[in-house]
């Protein structure tokens, strides 16, 4: 399937590259690296996300060509990390305008819905990890840049190496390093410890306000708009928020809860072992990982608690 899908961009001379909303590192990582690849090979590239970047993102440098049309047409689209048409947002409705070919690579295995002409999605620990094998095939030069873009996606995309990392990935992580001249602290710490004051603001919140339910099983955070408003924290920057409750010993499952200003709440799970965050997503209509999930739910701020806490509870079989 590699050849395929080296033929297939090897023979586009334009092409745009998308990725989901929400945005995160696995979706910017592999669409920065892939975009500096294609240039390497003298395409002509454009890239489009239709998201806000989290403030830690300045790790990546200048981003200001997201979402630029320099292009009137493209030979390919190739949307990176998105499991479904509806996950790259307004782009769902353009993406295909004028394009001869569509490709999906995706390391959702189990919820990508194979939305593209051509798909090769693989279960992995994130979409940086399957494209590092695909570039290695385009035999591109592993920049300094690349691999710190790939090693991004790797690290955040499994909770900072603490699920969904198998020995590949461990192995993939070493020959980035080595490749890209690289020391971990590179990446992890202008990534990982940029926090803003708002955030921290934020954070004080969560630890005062956290709730617990099932003998302290479950870990629960839900913030209102107003939280939002009140701190001037973008829902962006709520990404490390959800592995707080998972910091305890006796919780095994947490649900962070954000709303926004358009009447819904983003919410992402997360689990431990072998119970099934990706479950109770897609008992809400989202989907995910086995223990890295997530999901929206339209309500009121009381309405959207109490269906959290149900729901969880009796998809995993558990007592409140």
């Amino acid at each position: 399937m590699n050849n395929k899908i080296v033929d297939l961009i090897k023979t586009a001379n334009t092409i745009s590259i998308y990725t989901h909303i929400n945005t995160d590192c696995d979706a910017v990582g592999s669409s920065l690296a892939l975009r500096e690849s294609l240039l390497q090979l003298g395409k002509k590239v454009d890239v489009f996300v239709n998201s806000e970047f989290p403030n830690n993102f300045k790790f990546y440098g200048d981003l200001s060509f997201y979402n630029k049309k320099n292009f009137s047409n493209y030979d390919l689209a190739i949307c990176l990390d998105c499991a479904t048409e509806a996950r790259l947002g307004k782009y769902r409705y353009t993406y295909r305008k004028g394009i001869k070919n569509t490709l999906a690579i995706d390391h959702h295995d189990l919820i990508n819905e194979r939305f593209c002409k051509v798909n090769y999605i693989r279960h992995s620990s994130s979409t940086c990890e399957i494209l590092f094998g695909i570039l290695q095939d385009l035999d591109i030069r592993f920049t300094h840049f690349i691999c710190k873009c790939l090693i991004s996606g790797i690290i955040t995309d499994t909770g900072r190496l603490t699920y969904s990392a198998t020995n590949k990935t461990f192995k993939v992580l070493g020959k980035l390093l080595v490749l890209g001249n690289l020391t971990i602290e590179e990446i992890t710490e202008p990534l990982l410890k940029s926090m803003k004051m708002e955030t921290f603001d934020m954070l004080k919140k969560a630890y005062q306000n956290i709730e617990f339910y099932s003998e302290g099983k479950i870990g629960l955070l839900i913030f209102s708009y107003a939280d939002f408003k009140e701190t001037g924290v973008s829902m962006d920057d709520m990404s490390i928020f959800s592995e707080i409750p998972m910091q305890l010993e006796t919780v095994k499952f947490s649900i962070l809860a954000s709303e926004d200003d358009k009447g819904y709440f983003r919410v992402s799970f997360r689990s431990k072992g072998n119970i099934s965050a990706k479950d109770v997503a897609e008992s809400f209509g989202g989907g995910g990982h086995a223990n890295a999930s997530g999901c929206k739910i339209f309500g009121s701020f009381d309405e959207v608690k109490q269906k959290l806490i149900d729901n969880t509870i009796q998809t995993l079989g558990w007592t409140k």
